[in-house]
């Protein structure tokens, strides 16, 4: 049973305790004026939903009497109830130890909201809060790796879990970017994920992330967008790590089409092929056409999307790739996909074929010397056959 289950059953603030206890595994630990107590980490609960900071301060209280007394401090904090919880690292507490302005009471139960306004300059910048409901893997995640390492890990971003992070950036992040269309999250999302917190770490994507004044702004299309608060945004880069690793960063983008908005995906044609397909695809080619297909044959997808059924390929020099929306170009420029093949924007529904010969440069009729058809046009299954103006025929491959 999941913690956020547990958690929705409890009645009591020991209920909140033995729920954490049991998701996270504790094993060695004690139960009294802290609220849970082990070697590596002290934790504070509520069974009510309550500010961070309050249970920090209170739970504060306890780190500073022990520091007095000349007691074991824990590395790590973290308070907990009913629908959140949060961690942080001792040590980036301690200088409010030197502050005398602040007035401790004589019990942790007595630390209130006043108290806290004081310690908040010191630590809330340096803890990270999770929504149990959407960030319980996360919280578990953090909490043992802590234990076990003795330091707070980010979460890595990977193909695993793209589509979750992608969708908890919207909600932290994408929402309070003032005047954006979500159909561009996606671009301002591999901006922001291909970024490390001072230089890109991909160049030539089609949107950009910048930090003025310390706080991230993105330029996209010759605009420039701000976030209407950045609590969301340090709170979301305190939990994921960025960039992604090296391995990861060219296939991360070719996911770009299955980011895109239903609606959007579905008006655009924009559907991520699988691998197994793209195999499936090279297989029955090479039935038809002949083991040198690749060789022989002119390849134009007209709805190429990023990429992804053409990085396969073993002669790009033979692949024509045009996709109706420019920024799918601009992505496969900035992964380097294809890179010898011919890319362009086409509205293959609506340009004429001509159009096509414009924007490439190219005038392939895409014969052999017997005066043969040597050209493979793939399009988009969801569309009936047809002929185009050139009189050539186009269908599903």
């Amino acid at each position: 049973m999941s913690l956020l289950t547990e958690l929705q059953k409890v009645k009591s603030e020991e209920d909140v305790k033995d729920a954490y206890i049991k998701a996270l595994g504790l094993k060695s630990y004690t139960k009294g004026l802290v609220d849970i107590q082990t070697e590596e980490i002290w934790f504070e609960a509520k069974d009510a939903a309550t500010s961070p900071v309050l249970m920090f301060a209170q739970l504060l209280f306890y780190v500073r009497d022990a520091r007095k007394k000349g007691e074991h401090i824990p590395p790590f904090l973290a308070v907990i109830d009913s629908e959140k919880a949060a961690i942080m690292e001792t040590a980036k507490a301690l200088p409010i130890m030197a502050d005398k302005a602040i007035k401790w009471p004589k019990s942790a139960s007595q630390v209130d909201k006043q108290i806290a306004a004081q310690v908040a300059p010191y630590i809330e910048t340096h803890f990270v809060v999770y929504k149990i409901e959407s960030h319980e893997k996360e919280f578990i995640s953090a909490v043992k790796t802590a234990i076990k390492n003795g330091k707070l890990v980010r979460t890595p971003i990977t193909p695993d879990n793209l589509r979750q992070v992608f969708d908890k950036w919207v909600e932290m992040i994408g929402r309070e970017i003032e005047g954006v269309s979500e159909t561009d999250y996606a671009l301002l999302f591999f901006a922001d994920i291909m970024h490390d917190g001072v230089k890109a770490a991909m160049a030539d994507l089609p949107a950009r992330l910048g930090y003025y004044d310390d706080k991230p702004t993105f330029l996209l299309n010759g605009k420039t967008y701000e976030l209407a608060s950045d609590r969301g945004y340090r709170n979301f880069w305190a939990i994921y790590h960025r960039p992604p690793e090296q391995e990861y960063r060219h296939y991360l983008l070719e996911r770009r089409d299955s980011l895109l908005p239903l609606d959007e995906r579905s008006f655009k044609g924009a559907f991520y092929t699988p691998l197994h397909i793209v195999d499936k695809a090279y297989d029955l080619l090479a039935e038809t056409l002949g083991k040198n297909w690749q060789q022989n044959y002119i390849v134009w997808d007209m709805c190429c999307g990023v990429g992804n059924l053409e990085v396969k390929h073993s002669n790009h020099r033979n692949i024509f790739m045009s996709t109706l929306d420019q920024a799918d170009i601009d992505v496969m420029t900035a992964s380097h996909t294809c890179v010898a093949a011919t890319k362009f924007q086409y509205d293959y529904l609506n340009d004429d074929v001509v159009v096509a010969q414009d924007r490439t440069g190219q005038d392939r009729t895409g014969q052999d010397r017997t005066g043969q058809d040597r050209t493979i046009i793939h399009r988009h299954r969801l569309f009936p056959h047809q002929q185009n103006a050139a009189g050539i025929a186009t269908g599903d491959c």
